[in-house]
């Protein structure tokens, strides 16, 4: 997937550590809900979010291919070139599927619309993200074991709003990783992220952050991670159900 950028733009490159903690927990064997929280640390120069709360996300596993959810996220933002007390309500919807495997190597992508309304205007503003995502066993196990994870995620604006969003490309995210579960029911994930920021007044924004997120299940039976490809727990397989990459 690949991006066309000015390559004009003076690019602002900002340090950061990223965290994460995810617990989901089950309503049925097919529907659960996540809440998640995400502190970030950063440079002085780096734009971001240092603090993300995310509510419960509802999720509805219609197969082991293929989960629809939808949720809240608010997010305060903080940065150089930034206002003070900036911060964000999104609401989301999206679906997480299986393309396919290639020998061992696990297919997967994830299609999201969010609504984003910041605090410094009144306009929502409308974006799409696309992610395509290589999952594959680093050992001989099948599940149960540490994963290698490759991931890229283009955010693009479908409309406008006052408070700066603009039409096209907006935000590329590039992830490599390793997911490995630590108990049946917690798994922690380490990696490297690669955030590109669109230019705005001719400087563009790159932040390079270290990811250490943990998340929790609070019960076996869930298996969202199968599919949905964000740090989780559930690498274990259901007896009932089809073996999952």
């Amino acid at each position: 997937m690949g991006v066309a950028l000015p390559v004009t733009a003076e690019t602002n490159h900002g340090g950061q550590i990223w965290g994460g903690i995810q617990v989901t927990a089950p309503l049925s064997d097919d529907v659960f809900i996540t809440s998640e929280i995400q502190p970030r640390w950063s440079t002085k120069n780096a734009a971001t979010a240092p603090i993300t709360v995310i509510p419960p996300i509802i999720s509805w596993r219609k197969s082991e291919s293929l989960i629809l959810s939808a949720g809240y996220l608010y997010a305060f933002i903080d940065g150089a070139r930034l206002p003070q007390d900036l911060h964000e309500n999104r609401f989301l919807q999206q679906a997480s599927y299986r393309i396919g495997a290639i020998g061992r190597v696990g297919v997967r992508a994830q299609t999201r619309f969010e609504q984003r309304q910041r605090s410094t205007g009144k306009d929502w503003n409308l974006r799409v993200a696309q992610q395509l995502l290589l999952a594959t066993p680093l050992t001989k196990k099948e599940s149960g074991g540490p994963v290698g994870v490759v991931s890229v995620e283009l955010y693009w604006n479908l409309t406008d709003a006052d408070w700066g969003a603009r039409k096209g490309y907006d935000d590329l995210w590039t992830f490599a990783g390793v997911r490995t579960p630590i108990s049946e029911a917690a798994a922690l994930e380490l990696g490297y992220l690669n955030q590109r920021q669109r230019a705005v007044n001719g400087r563009a924004n790159m932040n390079h952050a270290a990811v250490i997120g943990i998340s929790f299940q609070l019960s076996t039976k869930i298996v969202p991670p199968k599919v949905v490809p964000t740090t989780g727990p559930g690498l274990q397989p259901l007896p009932d159900r089809e073996r999952v990459r």
